[in-house]
Order: C-alpha cells, then sequence, then structure tokens
C-alpha cells in the first residue's frame, strides 16, 4: 500500500499482455503499473490530468491484437489507447448521454476483431466501438426489467460472440448474443463451497449445524458483482464485489436452447 513504484492505493482492474506482463489500474495515483510474469515491478506510465494521455480515476484496461492497452479513463468519461510503454495513441468519448458518449465508464472488454466494448456505468448500458472509435452497437435499457441494465460495470465477449455484463445495480450477470438481443441473466447459485471454505467447515461443525438451520440461499446469490471474464475454455468468471469472492460457471454449447447454455 502506498504510492512508491510497485505499490498501489486503489488498484482497480488487472490484465495481461501477450508476453504475461501484468497491467494493473489505479485509480487514485492515475497510472498504470507493469510487472513481469515473476511479479517484479518493472515500470508505471500516467499522469493527472484531463489532457490526451493524461488519466483521471483510471479503471478497466484491455489489450488489442497489437498487444497495445486500452484504457478506461472513468472521470474523465473516455477511453484511451497506449503503447505498452505508455505513449499515447489516440483516445475516444466525452461525458454525456448521446451516442458514443460515457458517464463515469468502467468495465472495458476487445473481441477477436478488435472492436472494443465499455461498460457505460452511469448512462446504464454497454457501447461497443470500431478501433478507430466509432461507435457500432448499443446495449441499452435503463431498470430492473429482463435485460436492463443498473449500473453496468464489466463486460466480457466469449469466442461465439456472446456478451456477458456485470448488471452491478441488479445483482445479477445479463447475457447477449453478438446482436445485442438479450438470452438470459445469472443470478449467481454459490451452493458448492470452495476448497478453503471446506477447510473451515471441517474444522468448526458448531457452524455447519448452524448453517443447516439457516436460510442460505441469499448467500448463494451474486451481491454486486463488479467484473466478469471469459477464458479459453468457456469458463465464465464472475467478480463479486460485496461478498469478496470468484463464481464459476461452464459454458455448454451444445445445448439448442439459449437459456439452458450455462
Amino acid at each position: 500500500f502506498g504510492g512508491e513504484d510497485g505499490r498501489f492505493m486503489w488498484p482497480r482492474s488487472i490484465d495481461l499482455d501477450h508476453g504475461g506482463r501484468v497491467y494493473v489500474t489505479d485509480e487514485y495515483l492515475d497510472r498504470v503499473s507493469i510487472f513481469d510474469a515473476e511479479g517484479a515491478f518493472r515500470y508505471h506510465f500516467g499522469r493527472t490530468g484531463s489532457e490526451e494521455g493524461l488519466l483521471n480515476g483510471p479503471s478497466g484496461i484491455a489489450f488489442d491484437s497489437q498487444d497495445t492497452p486500452w484504457v478506461v479513463d472513468s472521470m474523465n468519461h473516455r477511453v484511451q489507447n497506449f503503447s505498452q510503454i505508455g505513449e499515447f495513441r489516440s483516445c475516444f468519448g466525452s461525458q454525456g448521454d448521446g451516442q458514443g458518449q460515457f458517464e463515469m465508464p468502467w468495465g472495458i472488454c476487445i473481441d477477436g476483431n478488435d472492436d472494443i466494448y465499455v461498460a457505460d456505468w452511469g448512462n446504464n448500458r454497454v457501447q461497443k466501438f470500431s478501433p478507430q472509435g466509432d461507435l457500432l452497437q448499443t446495449f441499452q435499457e435503463a431498470g430492473n426489467g429482463v435485460g436492463s441494465l443498473k449500473g453496468p460495470s464489466g463486460v466480457a465477449v466469449d469466442s461465439d460472440g456472446d456478451v456477458y455484463v456485470t448488471d452491478w445495480g441488479n445483482h445479477r450477470l445479463q447475457i447477449y448474443d453478438s446482436e445485442g438481443r438479450y438470452i438470459t441473466a445469472l443470478v449467481g447459485d454459490a451452493q458448492e463451497p470452495s476448497a478453503w471454505t471446506q477447510t473451515y467447515l471441517d474444522a468448526n461443525p458448531e457452524i455447519v449445524k448452524a448453517r443447516r438451520r439457516a436460510d442460505l440461499e441469499p448467500e448463494w446469490r451474486f451481491h454486486r458483482p463488479v467484473a466478469v471474464n471469459v477464458d479459453s475454455e468457456g469458463r465464465v468468471m464472475v467478480l463479486e464485489s460485496y461478498r469478496h469472492r470468484l463464481q464459476i460457471y461452464n459454458k455448454l454449447k451444445d445445448y439448442e436452447e439459449h437459456s439452458l447454455n450455462l
């Protein structure tokens, strides 16, 4: 903890480049810190400000096929592209609720075509852009109904083009197809304890008895899911900020019914 090299104040997002180097955004220090694959600090880039290349509350980060990082500059309401050593390359976005504008954007991901998806937190939507920053598509319907979003915080795309959005304000994961059509939602189902939890329960039988008497269903559900990722094997990983845990789901691609494929 701290402002020295290799330390953090408010780390917000993490991603790896093609060489395995680790990039971490720090919302408080307005910088991106880079570590090698063994965890040794190498360098950082970023300074506080609103001009191009400067940062104010950086959050999400993702790499394109050219191995360059795109950083969500949340409090400047834009997305910036840098070289690996932090040289400014381009940016898009401004504050507002119009098409292509942002209000405190948060998460970001990049698909196989280098198209960029941004979770537009304050506008309750996800926007999809070309690598040049042209708006291609919007996933938007504010509220808590089916397919609607309230404070979307994270976004991911799988190899089939399905889009996963952590709907922070509605405590769920929303899933859309590549055209933005709603498929289904997950609300969490953490009934299987982790290895660490099981070890704790094995050592505390009185806790096991108490849990059997309690209604545990609310504990299984998502509470403020904040980030999502999909790995190469199709596993969907959802990070919960309030329950401090990760829930992992398998996508079963042989199911014909969309609503049953997770």
